[in-house]
C-alpha cells in the first residue's frame, strides 16, 4: 500500500501532466506549433524531474523496512536537479526549439507542481484527512 506521501506525490504529478497538456495546447494555438512544441519540451523536463521523484517515493512507500533517510533525500534531490539541467542544456541547443518558451515551459511545470501542493494542502486541512 502506498503512504500518503506517495499518494500525494501522484496526484501532483496528475495535475502536472495536466498543466503540460493545457499549456502546449494554448501556445500552439495561439503562437504556431514551433512555440507549442518548446513549451512542451519545457514542461516535459519539469514533469520527468517530478517523475523522478515520484518513483523515488513509491520505492521508499513499498519498502518500509529501508525508510528514506535524509542522505538519500540530498542524493535524489542532487540527481533531479542534474537531470533537468542536463535535459536543459540539450533542449537549450537544439536548433528546432525556442529557448524563452522551453524556459516558460518549464516555469509553467513548475508553477502547476506548487499549485497542485498549495491546493492539495489546503483540501488536508480543511477535511482534516490526508
Amino acid at each position: 500500500m502506498l503512504s500518503s506521501a506517495a499518494r500525494q506525490a501522484l496526484r501532483i504529478l496528475a495535475w502536472q501532466l495536466l498543466g503540460l497538456i493545457l499549456s502546449t495546447a494554448c501556445a500552439g494555438s495561439l503562437y504556431g506549433w514551433r512555440v507549442g512544441r518548446s513549451v512542451l519540451v519545457g514542461s516535459g523536463i519539469g514533469w520527468a524531474a517530478t517523475a523522478y521523484i515520484v518513483f523515488v517515493l513509491i520505492k521508499h512507500s513499498l519498502q518500509p523496512a529501508r525508510p528514506a533517510t535524509v542522505l538519500s533525500l540530498y542524493g535524489n534531490w542532487f540527481v533531479k536537479t542534474a537531470l533537468v539541467m542536463g535535459l536543459l542544456l540539450v533542449a537549450l541547443r537544439s536548433k528546432a526549439l525556442l529557448p524563452p518558451a522551453i524556459l516558460l515551459g518549464l516555469f509553467s511545470s513548475l508553477a502547476t507542481y506548487w499549485l497542485a501542493v498549495v491546493l492539495d494542502g489546503s483540501r488536508t486541512l480543511k477535511t482534516g484527512t490526508r
